[in-house]
């Protein structure tokens, strides 16, 4: 992942490192321990774009679990709101990112909302198990699959229990 988004401008530097130390520490407690891969390895990068790109709060440390949750499903709180990937794509266009240039953090983003098709074998065209099939869609949203209801288990309703 990018460590550097913006070439000469230091606020967006720090912003991003930031939204990336603030992502890997709500990740950590909740992060799978017995696997490598799978959707899980695209929240980290998902909920740093939505710290960075999104007026959330400033500084993206200080931004509420329950804040960062309702952002990643919008809607939820608003069936009829953009879709997370939109206020993301318009919040890095209001930060003066350039999304059609090659820079590591436009890459990302293309890469996080690229559709994927479907996938039930490899490349050699063995069929996988029923737990690797893929049904399509973009890591960002695969990623939000997995990150909203671990992150709501883990913060939020353990505090209010």
């Amino acid at each position: 992942m990018a460590s550097s988004v913006a070439e000469n401008d230091e606020r967006c530097n720090e912003r991003w490192a930031e939204a990336l130390r603030r992502s890997a520490r709500l990740l950590e407690p909740v992060w799978p321990k017995t696997y490598s891969d799978g959707t899980f390895t695209h929240a980290l990068p998902t909920i740093a774009l939505l710290l960075y790109a999104t007026p959330l709060g400033d500084p993206p440390g200080f931004v509420p679990v329950a804040d960062i949750v309702t952002a990643l499903t919008p809607h939820l709180a608003d069936p009829g709101g953009p879709p997370l990937k939109d206020t993301i794509r318009a919040g890095l266009i209001e930060r003066r990112h350039d999304l059609d240039d090659d820079s590591a953090l436009s890459s990302l983003f293309r890469r996080l909302t690229a559709y994927q098709p479907p996938l039930a074998s490899d490349s050699t065209g063995a069929e996988l198990t029923s737990a690797d099939h893929w049904p399509g869609g973009t890591l960002m949203d695969a990623a939000v699959e997995w990150a909203h209801p671990t992150l709501t288990r883990h913060y939020l309703r353990r505090s209010s229990a």
